[in-house]
């Protein structure tokens, strides 16, 4: 794969990457920009689904499943890749995943916390958790419909559509250029600065494993896993708070065990020579730009909204 990257003519990527940028696009508009429509003309019209809380999330996930389905479908029959190109039964054992698992969780969290810390000397306040094209408040976290999307339909949908699908799509033109590619587009559509770092870094870790074992699913159960992780940090009683600190303490304290003992596997993911020239034609397409800017001009709007 990473011969014939060097191998395609710059129009072909051109015209590769524009038709990428496209499909980017559309999910940009109907998951992030007609949510924020849609709530901003909900709140206007003082509209009573805002406090039936099934029906509201219920219209959300819709829009969310669709909303992401439809444009990576089309991307993905455009190009021509397999499902069972990214699905196929995963070869990472049980002992992989763990410590794939508690490596992820370890960065990940303490790029959180990193994050938040840094961003509020800036007034910028964290909802620390949230799914695509949703923002989180306490009253959430007691909504079944809302839980159910947060721990198990969005890492599913998100797998599918950003390790799966775009990494896929750009891997013509090497893996790596995939790998930031697709981590920076699953960062921006966060909808907030300051979970940025942290999705860009969960977003390059699930990416190298995906192409490591060449399968989502690893990665799919690593997501699943993570945000219950971050929904029970949220929800646990007071009282016993402390105990969860001591855990976060021990997972840390193991990941630290199995990278210094070098039972980690740092997964390396070689890089195509002249891989630059790939990074400047894509991010130089108009439709890729336009992609980009949707979605940090849709994060300030909901900075505002919120």
């Amino acid at each position: 794969m990473e011969n014939k990257a060097r191998k395609v003519s710059k129009k072909y990527a051109k015209r590769w990457f524009s038709t990428v940028g496209l499909f980017l696009i559309m999910y940009t508009l109907f998951v992030l920009m007609i949510p924020f429509v849609l709530h901003l003309y909900m709140v206007e019209t003082n509209s009573s689904i805002l406090n039936d809380h099934i029906l509201y999330y219920g219209i959300y996930f819709i829009i969310l499943m669709f909303g992401t389905l439809i444009p990576f479908f089309l991307m993905r029959k455009t190009f021509k890749i397999s499902v069972k190109r990214f699905s196929r039964n995963t070869s990472a054992s049980f002992k992989d995943l763990f410590v794939q698992a508690i490596v992820v969780f370890t960065i990940c969290i303490a790029m959180i916390y990193a994050s938040n810390i840094v961003f509020s000397y800036f007034s910028f306040e964290s909802k620390l958790l949230s799914s695509i094209g949703l923002t989180y408040d306490d009253a959430n976290l007691d909504n079944a419909l809302y839980v159910f999307m947060l721990v198990f339909a969005t890492p599913l949908i998100e797998e599918y559509a950003f390790r799966g699908v775009l990494i896929s799509s750009l891997s013509k033109y090497g893996k790596s250029f995939a790998m930031y590619m697709s981590a920076l587009f699953y960062a921006l559509a966060h909808l907030n600065f300051v979970e940025f770092i942290p999705a860009f870094a969960m977003a390059f870790l699930l990416g190298k494993i995906a192409l490591r074992y060449k399968s989502i699913i690893p990665t799919i159960i690593i997501h699943i896993l993570f945000n219950a992780l971050i929904y029970a940090m949220c929800v646990i009683p007071a009282s016993i708070t402390q105990y969860m600190a001591y855990g976060l303490v021990a997972i840390i304290g193991i990941a630290v065990y199995l990278i210094l003992s070098g039972r980690y596997e740092f997964i390396k993911i070689q890089k195509v020579r002249n891989a630059e020239i790939a990074y400047s034609l894509f991010l130089s397409r108009p439709t890729v730009i336009i992609a980009m800017f949707l979605m940090i001009a849709n994060t300030i709007l909901f900075m505002f909204l919120n």
